[in-house]
Formats: structure tokens, C-alpha cells, sequence
């Protein structure tokens, strides 16, 4: 039997949420409802439509224990994750549970590519490589090949998964981790042996990046990060450890402009690790960014 599809959309009541729920109830796959965790004391506008299941929590309990009261309310049999800011194209169920096929007996996890919109007019898809059959996410993920990012994505609004899987291992379960998306799946697959990781190579969901989300902040809390890696990574290679403290940290400093920050990061990953040449590159470049930026700065004043 072909899955049923809860969507679990948690907010804090954006009007972008508007979009957001229409692409969901627009599925060529049709959703049996959409979960609207509402993470705030705010009223929202939504469209009308009795598939809609809207959900109050006491204010900010954050996006991990959000998405775990939609998963517990649902009556689908696989959830579908979209953050508040985001949108699905209309054939994105379809498209990843005709590549999860029939056998819906072994444990599977889908996701896509995304097309990345913002700041401003900037476009580009993600992830530019897909993960491989038996690769684990943590070496998909934080193992740096490049000088940019974007060449390898999980991202939340992709995912899709039997509901009884997110029951057994709980999003909640990572509550105020730094990194929501990659804790649950990391734990996942070290728990499940033969779970199916299914990326499809099209573009199904639009990522919007201009602006701050339920799920994330540009700026970051660089030690976050850093103490996210010692304590998520710990048993992944010195490469591996190396190179996520000298990318991932090293993008939240730069967000924050904070060249201090950038470098407690490289000497973490200096100290616990052994980072690639292309991780060290890209925290090479970080620097230069966030010093060219100060200078721009102090030239406008």
C-alpha cells in the first residue's frame, strides 16, 4: 500500500506561511492534511480548507519539538516536512514516493533538489551532488570537496518519511541542537542498517534564504555549532570533524562578521581534527570576506 501524506509545517507566523500551505494542499499526490504548528502567540491567515489541522504551543519551543507535535498528531502514514518560508513544486510527493516504489516495508527517508532563491535576485540549485547508496550522512554532508556550499543538502522542507519511523527516533529527542536536520538523520541511520536514503535529482521545493526562518538564523551561535560538532561528529574521522569545524562554524562567523568567532573555529578544528585542503580554503576565504566587509563598512561611515 502506497503511503498517506501528513505535511508538518511548524511557524511562528510569517506571512509567507500563506504560500507555504498552498503548494502543500496543491500536490498532485494529495496531502490528507496539513499540520500547522503554530510556535508563537500570533494569529495566522490561512486558506480554507478543511485538510488544515492547526496546533498552538507555549511560545518557542523551536522547530525540533515543533515538528514532533505535528508528527504525533498525524494520521498519515509518512510525513512531509516544509518550513513556514518555503514552497513545494506541485509534483514533489509524487515524484518521491514513485522513487520510494512499493516497498514501503523497508525504512526510507526521501529528499530533492532544491532551487535556492535569495538574498535578493541570486538563484542556484542545491545540492549539486547527490548522496550515494551506503554513503552516511555525516560524510555526505560535512566532508568539504569544494570551496563553496551547496554541493551537498539535506534540507528540511525535502524530507519525507514513514511516520512511525519519526515516532521511534524522535525529532524532540535533538531539541536545541544547532544542526535539527542532520542530528535526526545521523541518528536514524546509525539506528536503522538498512535504511534507504532516496535523493531524487529533480528539483522538487523552493528554498527561500532572504531572511530569517523558524528553522534557522543567518548570524548563528558560532559556539553552538562548534560544541554541535565535538558532541555529533565525535566518532567520525579527524577529516571529517576538520572539516566541519572550519566550514559550518566559519559561515556563521561570517554571517556575523565576526573574524573572532572564525578563528575560535579553525583552532577548534586544528585541535580535534585534521580539515581538508578545501575546508581550510573556504575558512581562508571567510576571513578575507569578513575583513573586506569591516572595510567596506568603515568606508560608508
Amino acid at each position: 500500500m502506497m503511503p498517506t501524506v501528513s505535511a508538518v509545517i511548524p511557524t511562528v507566523g510569517r506571512p509567507s506561511l500563506v504560500r507555504a500551505v498552498e503548494s502543500a494542499l496543491d500536490q498532485s499526490w494529495p496531502v490528507v492534511e496539513v499540520i500547522i504548528v503554530v510556535d508563537a502567540a500570533a494569529t495566522v491567515d490561512l486558506p480554507s480548507d478543511e485538510r488544515i489541522k492547526l496546533l498552538h504551543t507555549p511560545f518557542r519551543l523551536g522547530p525540533a519539538k515543533c515538528r514532533q507535535l505535528g508528527i504525533d498528531a498525524a494520521r498519515g502514514s509518512a510525513i512531509a516536512l516544509l518550513d513556514d518560508d518555503d514552497e513545494w513544486y506541485s509534483t514533489k510527493l509524487e515524484l518521491q514516493l514513485t522513487a520510494v516504489g512499493p516497498d514501503v516495508s523497508t525504512p526510507w527517508i526521501g529528499s530533492s533538489r532544491i532551487a535556492v532563491v535569495g538574498p535578493g535576485d541570486r538563484q542556484r540549485v542545491w545540492p549539486r551532488r547527490l548522496i550515494q547508496q551506503g554513503q552516511s550522512v555525516a560524510d555526505y554532508l560535512f566532508r568539504f570537496t569544494e570551496l563553496r556550499f551547496g554541493g551537498a543538502v539535506l534540507q528540511s522542507s525535502t524530507l519525507c518519511f514513514p511516520t512511525d519511523l519519526a515516532r521511534r527516533y524522535r525529532w524532540d529527542a535533538h531539541a536545541g541542537a544547532a544542526h535539527d536536520e542532520p542530528s535526526w538523520l545521523m541518528a536514524v541511520q546509525r539506528a536503522v542498517p538498512d535504511l534507504r536514503l532516496i535523493q531524487v535529482p529533480d528539483v522538487l521545493s523552493t528554498y527561500n534564504v532572504g531572511h530569517v526562518s523558524v528553522s534557522r538564523d543567518p548570524a548563528g551561535n558560532i559556539d553552538d555549532y562548534i560544541e554541535w560538532g565535538l558532541r555529533y561528529l565525535s566518532n567520525e574521522s579527524p577529516r571529517l570533524l576538520g572539516d566541519y569545524l572550519c566550514t559550518s562554524p566559519v559561515s556563521a562567523a561570517v554571517s556575523a562578521r565576526s573574524l573572532t568567532g572564525l578563528r575560535r573555529s579553525v583552532q577548534s578544528a586544528m585541535r580535534h581534527g585534521r580539515p581538508g585542503l578545501w575546508a581550510l580554503g573556504y575558512a581562508l576565504l571567510s576571513a578575507a570576506r569578513i575583513a573586506s566587509s569591516g572595510v567596506e563598512t568603515a568606508l560608508r561611515r
